[in-house]
Formats: structure tokens, sequence, C-alpha cells
């Protein structure tokens, strides 16, 4: 397997341990712009801009937060913060609708530390060290059941409204819905009652991993939640569930069970280990097609990963591939590191060492060298840019963004097919009279190491 060496960072300093679900990138104050935000056993939530070391915003005294998340969770059009902690509370923020107190405050640093610098664009920009970050007070707060493990959001429904999923220790799955998708901070006065309302509640066999949204074969919306084993589990939502055969047999089957959930096992037999965590990434992109006209839905792509090393990569519940690592896999998403529109799969030990492999297992490998508690892969702005990144909190109170990532190729190029592929140095070789393989390797080891080594017949042209 190729290593890979990534040198454009950007190094953070925090306090406090983060739970592996309590990093997240996305556009939290809607500029289209991504950040990062974090959350820490200590109730500190800090969201971070650009290749800035002083967070945007921060909030403090949370309670410990397990997990966040970034969306349109109010489907009012406008991404904004969800925290969850361990105690049930659920906070709701709205970094855009705080935009005005950012600059006041910027404007008061300024005038307070004198005149500033220009970025080149006539722009006024602040030192870092002087700039003040933005206090969060959060617009809503519900108390939720404890104990959250991981959090979703996303359309289960397929209604184009989004819905919140959480994920509890006790093997338990909830989903909620915004009651009031008008309800902003600027407009919570006088607006009525407001917050999550539950649509249904799931129990599940195993421990919940993480959960994801993958596609039926019709291009439905799929919720899925991993289980031990490298296993995973299908929830249905019950306020649109269909009774067809295979529904009414999974009822049959699994008497005494929650009917709303159908396992698929995919690898109980050869699994290292039986109740082994599992963590689960699905709707994996394959490209874009030619013409949106008449096109077949896809069968999905869902990728899966152990604690103890396992590393598949399914469809409709048969392995394409499936690869064992000796390292302890704790995270796992996706990533199209190399801009073409078909996803990669990204997953992390805690020791710090990345695979990054493609649909047809090319691999390639990247390794941190200290220990990870948390850690995420996406896009991230810098210099205005979205760009594939990847995030890594680690056990000495350090967060790296790996920005920039975006690779040419994760398959091991060949100098030789790579030559032939181009039209140009083609045409200029032939002329050459090169034209079998050797004498191009001749000629490109003369031309890299010098003319030590010659070539076996000296080509007409060739000096």
């Amino acid at each position: 397997m190729r290593s890979v060496v990534f040198v454009e960072k950007i190094e953070l300093d925090f306090s406090g341990n983060i739970f592996a679900n309590a990093l997240v990138l996305g556009d939290v104050d809607n500029d289209s712009l991504h950040e990062l935000m974090v959350g820490s056993v200590d109730g500190e939530l800090w969201i971070y801009k650009g290749d800035n070391t002083v967070p945007l915003a921060t909030a403090s005294n949370l309670g410990m937060i397990v997990c966040t998340e970034i969306a349109d969770v109010c489907n009012a059009s406008k991404n904004v913060a969800v925290v969850l902690c361990a105690d049930g509370l659920c906070y709701l923020f709205a970094i855009d609708k705080q935009s005005n107190d950012i600059q006041q405050e910027r404007k008061q640093t300024q005038a307070d530390n004198g005149p500033v610098a220009t970025d080149g664009q006539g722009t006024e920009e602040l030192p870092q060290e002087t700039r003040k970050p933005l206090t969060l007070t959060p617009f809503h707060t519900q108390h939720l059941p404890a104990n959250s493990k991981v959090v979703l959001v996303a359309d289960i429904d397929n209604d184009g409204q989004l819905e919140l999923v959480v994920g509890y220790t006790d093997r338990v799955i909830q989903a909620y819905r915004w009651q009031d998708k008008t309800v902003l901070p600027e407009d919570a006065e006088g607006s009525g009652e407001k917050g999550f309302v539950l649509l249904q509640r799931w129990n599940v066999d195993g421990q919940v991993g993480s959960l994801s949204l993958s596609k039926n074969d019709d291009g439905s919306p799929m919720l899925v939640v991993s289980q031990p084993g490298c296993n995973y589990a299908e929830l249905k939502c019950s306020w649109i569930m269909q009774h067809d055969a295979r529904q009414d047999s999974a009822v049959d089957q699994r008497a005494n069970k929650d009917p709303y959930v159908y396992m698929h096992l995919i690898t109980s037999l050869r699994a290292r280990h039986a109740d082994v965590s599992t963590e689960i990434v699905a709707g994996l992109s394959k490209g874009e097609k030619e013409g949106n006209e008449d096109i077949e839905p896809e069968p999905d792509r869902i990728a899966m990963c152990t604690l103890d090393g396992t590393l598949m990569l399914i469809e409709q519940d048969k392995s394409l591939w499936s690869r064992l690592v000796d390292h302890q896999l704790f995270a796992l998403t996706k990533l199209d590191i190399m801009c073409d529109g078909w996803d990669e799969v990204v997953a992390c030990a805690w020791d710090g060492q990345t695979y990054i492999i493609d649909h047809t297992q090319q691999s390639i490998r990247f390794h941190l060298k200290e220990s990870v508690c948390a850690f995420t892969a996406g896009l991230y702005s810098t210099n205005g840019k979205n760009t594939p990144c990847l995030v890594y909190a680690t056990f000495n109170n350090k967060i790296y963004i790996y920005w920039n990532v975006q690779l040419p190729r994760i398959r091991s190029a060949n100098l030789i097919h790579v030559a032939s592929a181009n039209d140009e140095l083609k045409e200029r070789l032939d002329k050459l009279g090169i034209k079998s393989e050797d004498e191009k390797r001749e000629l490109f080891k003369r031309l890299i190491y010098g003319g030590s080594t010659k070539p076996t017949s000296k080509p007409e042209g060739v000096s």
C-alpha cells in the first residue's frame, strides 16, 4: 500500500477531551464556506473559520458534549449548529443571526488596538491574537433522553423536510421533527410553542455504532444503523411503511422484535469478532451521469469498518471488496479526495493511521504520528474556497486540519503508461523512432539518472 504525506495544515489548541462524534465540518454561518465545530466533555464549544487559530465563536457551560451536527434542522433554509449533551440537553445555535455582533466586536477591537493591515483586497484584517470570539447563545434548548451517542440530520421519509435522528447507548434510536419551521431567533417572540416532536422509536439488537442515510433500489431514502460484527440494520418509518412481502415476512421471522427494524447480516461468519463495534457510511457517490432524464436509480454502496480492523464495501448486501488491517479503526467517513465525483472511503485508527480506498480497492495511507481521539473528513474553507480536508483531534490537546488534500490519483502511476497516454509525448517519441517499452524505459533512465545508462540501440535523433 502506498503512503502519502500531507504538509499543508492548520494547528489548533484546545483543552479537555473530545468524543469521537463531537467533531464536524459544515457551513454553520450560511456563507457557502465550511467551518469546523468542536465540542468538549467540559461543555466548551468552538467554531473555527479559515486559517484563523482563534475561534470565530465559542460557547461555555453546556454540559458534557457528546455529538454535534451542522444542518438545516429547522427546515428554514438556514443551517444551525446542533449540540447534544450526555444529560439529554439539546442546544441549537444560529451563527449567521449574530453576524452583526461579530462585526461590532471586531470594530471595537480595532478601535482599542489601533490601525490594522489589509488582506490586499481592501478588507481590513485584525491580527489573530487580538480577535475576540463571539459568545454564542442558544436560541433553543430542549431536554431529550439522556446518553445520546450519535446524531444524524437527514430526510428519512422523502418529504423534503429534514429530521433529527439520535442513537443512544441503550440500543435505541429516535427520530424527531422540528415543530415550527418558521421559528428562528428573530421570530421567536410570540411565535408559540416550538421544538422537536418525537416521530418514532426503534430498538435494535446490538450496540449502536453510527447512523447513515442510504437508498433503496427505487431511489427512496433508507435509514441504516451499524451493528456489531460488520452488520447493519435498516430502520423503517412507521408512518410511510408499505407492507410488502419482504416486510411481512420480516415481521413473522422476528417475533417479539421491533417490526420496523430489518437486519442485514453481512459478515456474521467472516468477522473476526461477532461483537466488535462497527461504523457505517452510506450514499457513496459514483460519479455524475450524462443527462438527467430517465436515469434508472443505481444500487447504493455502503462502507463499513470495525474496531478490529475489517474494512468492507458492499452493494445490495454483496461484498465488492474486503480488507483486513492491523489497526483499530474507530472512525469512518467518505470524501471525494480526487474531486472527480467518486467518493473514497476514509477510515482512521486510534494511532493516527488513515486509510483512503476507492471503489476498485486502490488504496493509500497517511499516518499522523499522534494518538487520535476524534476524526472527520470533508470540505473546509481556506482562502475563500472549500477544499477536501482531514481533521484530527489528538489526546495531546491539538487539532490538526490538513487542508487541500486533493490527489490527482490513488492508483500507483507507471511512467511508461503515463507517457503512452500523453498524445504530445507519444508523437515526439514516434518521431525519434522510440516505440517499444524497452526503448522508452532506457531513454527515461538516461534522462533521469544521467548518461551512465545508455540505450541498447541508439535511436536516430537522440544524442
